[in-house]
């Protein structure tokens, strides 16, 4: 029998880690980013599993592949065209297909001018969005029609939307912007109101928008709702009188000021902006949501604090971030092995369940399946696996030997490009 090796399941309380950093700012447009380096770890010599490819997509040198829904959007350089043209096409993603099926035919292609990277691509209603980054003028966020591909809109700013049909738009800057809100449909402006250097972070309960909050430096405090951008609370903190003042963070309800160099965390109520609660955490460098506590990395450690009063839960070395919370378990990550190792944790104890190995997590959204990647130890391509953090198991799912890397999870859906230059689709239901 051939075992492919998902690492160690611990189970002793008391187990030392070997010693050895912070995800997400909650609700800033660019708050999934996690910057995970490919590796070079190993899987031990396996039999393959079948690669069960859904599609092969046509793509050329620089081209980029987006998944949303049952779609896959690629972009890539127009041929004949001047310099900062791209071709946008739209491909329907089937529930399941043979090896061997023909490559797809676009359901449209358009092309667009469009000075920067394409980095987010998501669905508005009857609208495809795509989020563009900028040099000079802080993003760009294009509307093109879901049917047709036919420009709608395009205006300035990065774009964060919910399912309830909420479109926030939000430019910045050393000098401040503005976040507003915007019809989808048309692009119509509903509301603006202008930021500082800081912007505007997004309070959310279960992926929709709760709340909008402004917090600066210097001056007051304001938190807004987001269907009329009226004022809901507003109070100057004095955020930036306070010694070792870093940033803020919204998690839980609360308005939390980090000051790393004092080691110090401040907890305001967002509703009412009143002082809460204030705990030390030596090190500290960030503050997120972790299940039902707030977890704070910083010095190559997790602690975790009561969100209620500040009083510390506990203390675990080794990690430097949580990635999702299920079941009363956390999935970590700590460095290692030339990328980022993952672990199961105890919710309530910080204790380490399960050691899950070294991966490469696709990215992602936060109501989506965790896939992971990493290369193959013999015959090349890259093993794909599902994240189960209640059973504390990296579950493996596939060997993609065609796969050379560049992958995207949604839902179910994989997307990595081939040795070829293409792009494949593999579906793994649920």
């Amino acid at each position: 029998m051939t075992l492919i090796d998902l690492g160690e399941l611990r189970d002793e309380p008391g187990r030392e880690a070997p010693p050895p950093r912070p995800p997400r700012a909650v609700g800033r447009p660019l708050r999934v980013a996690l910057a995970l380096a490919f590796l070079v770890a190993t899987v031990a010599a396996a039999a393959p599993l079948p690669a069960r490819v859904a599609v092969v997509v046509p793509a050329r040198l620089g081209s980029e592949a987006f998944l949303h829904d049952d779609r896959l959007y690629v972009v890539e350089p127009a041929e004949g065209e001047p310099e900062g043209t791209v071709e946008v096409r739209a491909y329907a993603l089937p529930e399941r297909a043979p090896a061997d099926a023909d490559p797809p035919h676009p359901l449209w292609r358009t092309r667009l001018v469009a000075a920067g990277r394409f980095w987010h691509v998501q669905a508005g209603p009857g609208t495809v969005l795509l989020a563009i980054t900028g040099d000079q003028d802080g993003g760009q966020t294009v509307a093109l029609d879901a049917g047709t591909g036919r420009e709608r809109w395009r205006q300035p700013g990065y774009p964060w939307s919910d399912p309830t049909g909420i479109l926030l738009l939000q430019t910045g800057g050393a000098e401040g912007g503005v976040v507003r809100s915007v019809d989808p449909a048309s692009g119509r402006a509903l509301w603006s109101v202008p930021t500082t250097g800081e912007g505007a972070t997004y309070a959310l309960r279960d992926g929709l928008v709760e709340r909008i909050v402004l917090a600066p430096a210097k001056g007051r405090v304001e938190v807004r709702d987001p269907r009329s951008g009226a004022l809901v609370h507003a109070a100057d903190l004095g955020l930036g009188e306070l010694p070792g003042y870093g940033h803020t963070v919204v998690a839980h309800d609360l308005l939390l000021a980090v000051r790393s160099p004092a080691g110090l965390v401040t907890a305001y109520e967002l509703d009412g902006l009143r002082r809460r609660w204030e705990a030390r955490v030596p090190m500290v460098e960030h503050v997120d949501e972790c299940g039902e506590l707030l977890c704070a990395p910083g010095g190559n450690r997790i602690v975790a604090l009561d969100p209620a009063t500040g009083a510390r839960r506990w203390d675990g070395g080794r990690w430097f971030g949580v990635l999702s919370a299920q079941g009363g378990r956390l999935l970590a990550l700590a460095p290692g092995g030339g990328g980022e190792r993952f672990g199961v944790l105890d919710a309530a104890t910080g204790r380490e369940i399960a050691d899950l190995g070294t991966w490469q997590l696709m990215p992602w959204h936060a109501d989506g399946r965790l896939l992971v990647v990493r290369p193959a130890a013999a015959g090349g391509g890259l093993v794909v696996a599902e994240m189960d953090v209640g059973a504390g198991r990296a579950r493996v799912l596939d060997v993609l030997r065609d796969a050379s890397g560049d992958c995207r999870s949604r839902g179910d859906t994989v997307t990595c490009r081939l040795r070829t230059g293409e792009f494949g689709v593999w579906r793994y239901p649920g």
